[in-house]
């Protein structure tokens, strides 16, 4: 199983390499286009929220990226201070678009990382 590692600032200017690394890795893995631009609109969700609810921005977005043969595993956690209420997360519009393109998801509010799965069609 194959690990990338991506730590970049969060800005919402690079919103476009997060999305196109994802892709990019994705698309390495036989991926079809629809599970790339899932997998890209749920990065992008994900980043969203984190620059919506948690102000500071003073340090990076941490993405890990496993990629066995048969899904992708993301795990993007924010490095700043600062909490998230839960009740933030029952009321987000981008939680619920992460948990309908995903096909696992999960939140780690402590630690303020989201990791989400997209497992390749036609694979049991």
């Amino acid at each position: 199983m194959d690990k990338v590692f991506l730590r970049i600032p969060k800005k919402s200017e690079y919103m476009s390499t997060i999305r196109l690394t994802s892709s990019a890795l994705a698309n390495l893995r036989g991926f079809n286009v629809d599970e790339i631009e899932d997998i890209k609109v749920v990065i992008s969700e994900i980043c969203t929220f984190f620059i919506k609810n948690l102000e500071e921005s003073a340090k990076d977005f941490e993405i890990s990226y496993q990629i066995p043969d048969n899904k992708i595993i993301v795990t993007v956690r924010d490095l700043n201070a600062g909490r998230i209420l839960e009740e933030k997360l029952n009321n987000d519009m981008s939680i619920m678009i992460i948990e309908s393109l995903s096909d696992n998801f999960n939140c780690d509010l402590d630690n303020k990382s989201f990791t989400f799965e997209k497992i390749k069609a036609g694979v049991d």
